[in-house]
């Protein structure tokens, strides 16, 4: 399968991940006890003392504790959907936390928000919606016309698993929640891998979210969910040729050595 096929293939589903999962998206992330992002980046903001920028901000899981932290910061997303579950979020919140955020609708491959930024953080693993090099050193070269001299663009990817990445077919449950909306419904949510791509660097699949009441199947939802991996070299060699230098790389938020291959979560200075 050529780049080209790649691309045709992928770049038609890409709005068929925000119906279900937009729905459930905080509720499920809320019950996920192995999200431990929010403290590292909103920490940074914090430490940067400047203007930031959340590209793919979703529904502000980590955009409004930063923006109630003090922090001015800006949030870009692709999705209307989560876009608008935020925007309804952030007018529930006092005026002067409202007054620190704008938001964007737009693309990261090529936005032009008409200003740059002390640091753009791309948290949970939104750089692996991208499945070529064209659209990835878009992305990256687009970070860096928005920053200002100096400035920091922090983000992560997992590390690749290929005997996980390899299960095709095979459906496994991760997350279980009470739905927020009718507390006599339980969701679980699986995923269901349904093809590997080991030379091109990318799996096909989606969610699947099941509600049940007393046991009883009422409802199911499917997302799909494709989504690219990188080597350690390849992150390397995209940001050098985006005009970036790594400062700090670390394999979790307890900011472990990245050789501990897990995730990969990366600093890097605009040069």
């Amino acid at each position: 399968m050529d780049t080209s096929e790649t691309t045709k293939i992928l770049s038609g589903k890409d709005q068929e991940y925000y119906g279900a999962t937009a729905r459930h998206y905080d509720a499920a992330y809320a019950a996920d006890t192995r999200l431990k992002d929010i403290p590292f980046y909103m920490d940074l903001a914090l430490s940067v003392n400047g203007d930031t920028l959340e590209v793919a901000c979703g529904t502000g899981r980590i955009l409004l504790p930063t923006a109630k932290a003090g922090v001015r910061i800006d949030g870009l997303d692709f999705s209307p959907d989560l876009l608008g579950i935020l925007n309804n979020k952030l007018k529930s919140e006092p005026r002067e936390v409202q007054s620190r955020v704008e938001l964007h609708h737009g693309d990261m491959r090529d936005f032009s928000l008409g200003k740059t930024y002390d640091l753009i953080t791309v948290p949970f693993r939104p750089i692996q919606h991208l499945f070529t090099v064209n659209d990835q050193l878009a992305a990256f070269r687009c970070f860096n016309a928005h920053l200002k001299s100096a400035g920091k663009l922090a983000f992560n990817v997992f590390y690749p698993n290929f005997k996980l990445m390899e299960e095709v077919g095979v459906e496994n449950s991760d997350l279980e929640w009470i739905d927020p909306q009718d507390a006599s419904i339980t969701v679980r949510r699986s995923f269901l891998r349904k093809s590997f791509d080991k030379l091109n660097q990318f799996f096909e699949g989606e969610l699947i979210f099941r509600s049940y009441r007393d046991q009883q199947l009422v409802n199911e939802e499917r997302s799909t969910l494709n989504m690219s991996f990188y080597t350690y070299p390849q992150i390397i060699l995209l940001l050098k040729s985006a005009g970036f230098r790594v400062t700090e790389e670390y394999g979790s938020y307890d900011k472990e050595p990245i050789s501990i291959c897990k995730e990969m979560i990366f600093i890097a200075e605009k040069e």
